[in-house]
């Protein structure tokens, strides 16, 4: 089966990517603007249900964005610190924005063990859960921004093996979703693991006996986020693409697809039913990319085409 990705890259739909926000547009950005970005962001397909954007945190420090989430009406981005395309990891961090301002409200860096995390999502009580492909750390979010760091905020871990991997984390009544990023559909899965697997001993290694349900997605999967009425969405990316689904989250079954932004990361619903996401595309590691968009956004799922 060929991936969407490549079918749309024939069609050209994502040549999108390469025009540039008119100037009124680009003022509209909120938050800090990098300064290593002298020219315009790059315009964003499906342009038309974007309700906010955000220039990611921590662009100026060197950090490359990667998870996002909704958080008792903030949001929460998470990202490693490269500004090397050959480097892939460093150490990492989750930033609090505003979401009416952009401004940064608070930060507090990962375990030194993390050194991607490639995804996180609020799971309630005070928890977050940060991804970083062999293993979930639950961090008790309080405690973790009033210290600026998580060495007493870590409420515990989940080692993963096998084909289970935490290129990307979601959470939906009790569930825990983990997905993997791979180039090769053989590779691409996502696996529904159980919460209380955090209370487990933390020497335990958990593989794909331990799921609950899993089923194959598209290649090159970055975030995810469930809706309110429970369907998934799923972000797919590169350099040259970027795709958004809905499937149902039974089966996977695609029920829509969506052009996106070049880069786009992980994915998170707000209560009012806005979805929010982040790009990779201009940040440090990535500034030689044609697209130009590390940038923060909230969609309107409804206007998308």
């Amino acid at each position: 089966m060929k991936s969407p990705i490549r079918n749309l890259a024939r069609t050209g739909l994502c040549l999108l990517g390469a025009l540039v926000l008119s100037a009124g547009a680009a003022a509209a950005i909120l938050g800090t603007r990098p300064t290593y970005i002298t020219g315009e962001a790059s315009a964003a397909p499906n342009s038309q249900a974007i309700t906010t954007m955000i220039w990611a945190p921590g662009l100026n420090d060197g950090y490359v964005p990667q998870g996002i989430t909704y958080a008792d009406g903030q949001v929460l981005v998470s990202g490693y610190k490269s500004n090397d395309p050959k480097v892939g990891g460093g150490p990492c961090r989750v930033y609090r924005l505003d979401p009416a301002t952009g401004r940064t409200t608070g930060k507090f860096n990962l375990p030194p063990s993390v050194r991607h995390a490639g995804g996180i999502v609020y799971a309630g009580k005070g928890m977050l859960i940060v991804a970083d492909t062999r293993r979930l750390y639950r961090i008790d979010m309080a405690r973790a921004f009033s210290d600026g760091n998580s060495e007493r905020a870590l409420r515990g871990t989940i080692s993963l093996g096998g084909a289970v991997k935490g290129s990307f984390v979601d959470f939906r009544q009790g569930s825990i979703l983990a997905g993997a990023y791979d180039k090769q559909a053989a590779g691409s899965r996502v696996f529904f693991l159980p919460y209380e697997l955090f209370d487990r001993a933390q020497d335990t290694v958990v593989d794909e006996r331990a799921a609950t349900r899993s089923f194959a997605v598209t290649t090159m999967a970055q975030g995810a986020a469930f809706d309110a009425q429970g369907y998934l969405w799923l972000a797919f990316s590169n350099s040259k693409h970027g795709l958004v689904q809905k499937v149902d989250p039974d089966s996977g079954k695609v029920l829509q697809q969506h052009t996106m932004v070049n880069g786009i990361e992980d994915m998170g619903f707000d209560p009012e039913g806005g979805l929010w996401a982040v790009s990779e595309a201009g940040s440090p590691r990535w500034s030689k990319w044609k697209t130009v968009f590390p940038i923060v956004f909230r969609m309107d799922v409804g206007k998308l085409q």
